[in-house]
């Protein structure tokens, strides 16, 4: 769920809708993620994503960034359009797959914006309905739930969804475990366990923006000046650090650590060649690269705290 900063839209019209579709349809293939359904209200958005090695919050950072850069340069704006970081709930998929893309798909009619689901073009349920897999959505995987062949599955599609209109709000869906998880207790401490495990092991889970803060802040500079066209050695420098670490800290690619700071990878991979080599070296470089890692790891268990609480 991703909402607009200070509650403001963040589709303007059916162009904006078109091009944050377009961005979604591209999810399955870029990151190797499900995306079972959404839809697009005029200030927020709901996503069911199922996802893979990629982590979801690498996921999100790319749509709402490329969205985001789009929407500043049609209507003239700088700064954020979303609303901080989204918020995202783990859900046993044995158990809320089906309603929870019931309860998605009516959300139009729940917000008074239709009287009737396949009448809204701003979700995934015409696809379903259709049968159609062709704009990234996994419609397969839900419809062979409702039976083996295609035509009795879509209606029975059709027939769960009609079934859900009388409900209105649904309390059990927001009965999370921990404020992170939706299902009983043994679910939840199967995943504390698995996301333990993945802390230790692998990259952490931690927005771009967020590493570049931390950069900034260990080096007294402000972050706009990354981002910028400023060509200082002393900017450089830090540059690669940012790269440095978010792909080997939190998995990026150096071409998305490059594109989101505006500088050319080849430039930003030789800059990090540059880094290297002075590393072998400089000790108190090391020691800080050393406090940056940490300052990494424990900005992100801050903010999981933060959301927990």
């Amino acid at each position: 769920m991703s909402r607009g900063n200070q509650g403001q839209m963040i589709f303007r019209d059916d162009d904006d809708r078109e091009r944050y579709l377009k961005f979604l349809k591209e999810l399955p293939t870029r990151f190797g993620c499900k995306l079972y359904a959404y839809v697009l209200m005029d200030n927020h958005v709901h996503l069911l994503v199922e996802v893979g090695n990629i982590p979801l919050s690498k996921i999100m950072q790319n749509i709402q960034f490329r969205y985001t850069q789009q929407y500043n340069r049609r209507y003239r704006k700088v700064g954020h359009l979303f609303q901080g970081r989204y918020k995202a709930i783990l859900c046993d998929r044995d158990d809320y797959l089906l309603e929870l893309v019931r309860y998605i798909h009516l959300n139009p009619i729940r917000a008074g914006l239709t009287r009737r689901a396949d009448w809204y073009r701003w979700s995934s349920h015409r696809m379903y309905l259709g049968g159609d897999e062709t704009q990234g959505v996994s419609v397969n995987a839900v419809l062979e739930q409702f039976g083996s062949k295609r035509r009795g599955a879509i209606h029975r599609y059709r027939q769960f969804i009609s079934e859900g209109l009388g409900q209105g709000h649904r309390d059990d869906l927001y009965q999370i475990v921990d404020q992170r998880f939706l299902g009983d207790e043994e679910f939840a401490q199967q995943m504390r366990e698995r996301a333990q495990e993945a802390e230790d092991n692998h990259p952490v889970d931690i927005d771009l923006e967020d590493i570049i803060k931390v950069v900034c802040s260990e080096f007294g500079i402000r972050a706009q000046r990354v981002v910028q066209r400023e060509r200082s050695r002393e900017i450089s420098q830090v540059r690669w650090m940012i790269g440095k670490l978010a792909t080997e800290q939190a998995g990026y690619r150096m071409v998305e650590v490059a594109r989101y700071i505006n500088r050319d990878p080849g430039v930003m991979s030789r800059g990090l060649r540059k880094l290297e080599v002075r590393l072998e070296e400089d000790r108190k470089l090391q020691t800080r690269i050393g406090k940056l890692q940490l300052g990494i790891r424990k900005d992100r268990k801050v903010k999981i705290a933060t959301r927990q609480g």
